[in-house]
């Protein structure tokens, strides 16, 4: 299978930047050429390019809606897993609510957030449902965070200005 046939990509991946090096600086000519490499290994493939803020892998890890999540994003799958557990399984965290959801392709994608547990508990969710949980917002909350000493003991309490995220589920089938 040809990636560039019926294109007129074999004139930009390879005639152009044959004649380049007469028009070019130096420095730009690089570039010129690495754009070229990348569009190429693209275009073929090898590499996924994507700059559009709003796609989301389903391959991502554990994932936490203060870097990724957008207003009105839906997860969907079924639910492989729920419960508390310190955040993202990390001893040295506070306790948090999370679902664990498998897509249709096999890739689990964990959620967390305090909200879930009172979606999971208002919907009735359960291991095995098939659910589309979606993203509603966050607000702004005060929280109280430990102090650990060095042996991890709590010796204090801090006042965090933090956020908190707010969701909404649908049973899709039990």
């Amino acid at each position: 299978m040809n990636p560039f046939k019926g294109s007129r990509a074999f004139l930009f991946a390879v005639l152009i930047p044959i004649m380049l090096p007469q028009v070019l600086p130096e420095p730009l000519l690089w570039i010129w050429l690495t754009l070229v490499v990348l569009w190429a290994l693209k275009r073929l493939g090898i590499i996924k390019i994507g700059f559009d803020p709003n796609l989301q892998s389903d391959d991502d890890p554990a994932s936490s809606p203060g870097s990724s999540e957008r207003e009105g994003s839906a997860h969907q799958g079924k639910i492989v897993a729920l419960g508390s557990a310190p955040y993202q399984f990390d001893e040295a965290n506070s306790l948090s609510y999370y679902i664990t959801l498998r897509s249709g392709r096999g890739n689990d994608k964990t959620l967390w957030g305090v909200d879930l547990r009172r979606v999971a508990r208002e919907t009735s969710l359960a291991v095995d449902d098939t659910v589309a949980l979606e993203f509603l917002g966050r607000q702004a909350v005060v929280v109280q965070k430990p102090i650990r000493d060095d042996q991890g003991r709590i010796v204090d309490h801090q006042k965090i200005n933090t956020h908190r995220y707010s969701w909404s589920a649908k049973v899709l089938s039990a």
